[in-house]
């Protein structure tokens, strides 16, 4: 177990369990498999990686990055010398509340450090909560390049929409709204998105999402599961 003050960097840490459990069950009705290659973006001090270890096969790759180095640390110290198919890597990034260096790379540009077609099952939980829309167009489309043809994407978010009849994640209700009506943030950098802008962006990524998307009602946040479809083009 990671000591309780880097557990309380990725959220509640009395959640800790909860969370990671919860996160197995989605995606494994998601259709993630033993045998499956697996990216982890923003893993963290693996909180997922910790329940993955005991259910990838010895001959499956699991590859995460995050943006903070204690974290990544934690990860390469306690897990990868027990689970060599395990693999973390810190990526330093630039983001206006959490890293507001401007000497650091932009995430809206950044090109995953992995190569087309390598992973069949890619995970982002709790990342796009936390990403303005240019970042989330880029990230999106690089898990559509990262994917083997039909791979799966699954990841959370905090969605809203704006007709009566439509479902709303409660957390938006706290968010101000863009005059875009893209995206609404909370400050310092909670951010929920519409669902169109949510459909948009994973058709230019090159993923056709696998209906419905599947709220979080009170608890938890919405994840989306999409699939990369060959022939499906990904356009920026």
């Amino acid at each position: 177990m990671p000591p309780e003050e880097l557990r309380g960097w990725v959220g509640s840490a009395p959640a800790f369990h909860d969370v990671a459990l919860t996160t197995m069950g989605r995606m494994n009705m998601a259709g993630l498999r033993q045998e499956h290659d697996v990216l982890d973006i923003g893993c963290g001090v693996g909180r997922t990686a910790r329940y993955l270890c005991g259910f990838l096969n010895d001959d499956a790759r699991y590859e995460g990055f995050d943006t903070s180095a204690p974290l990544v640390d934690w990860c390469q110290t306690n897990i990868t010398p027990l689970f060599p198919n395990f693999r973390f890597t810190h990526v330093p990034l630039f983001h206006p509340a959490y890293d507001p260096d401007p000497s650091l790379p932009s995430a809206a540009e950044f090109i995953f450090p992995y190569a087309d077609d390598s992973f069949d099952f890619v995970l982002a939980h709790s990342v796009f909560t936390h990403l303005w829309p240019d970042v989330t167009t880029n990230y999106l489309h690089e898990i559509g390049r990262v994917l083997r043809p039909h791979g799966i994407s699954y990841t959370t978010w905090v969605l809203f929409e704006d007709a009566p009849s439509g479902y709303s994640n409660p957390r938006a209700k706290n968010m101000d709204r863009d005059p875009s009506g893209t995206f609404a943030i909370r400050r310092p950098a909670n951010i929920g998105f519409s669902q169109q802008f949510v459909r948009n962006a994973h058709r230019a990524g090159g993923l056709e999402i696998v209906e419905p998307i599947h709220p979080g009602f009170r608890y938890f946040q919405d994840a989306v599961v999409a699939a990369k479809q060959p022939g499906m083009e990904r356009t920026r």
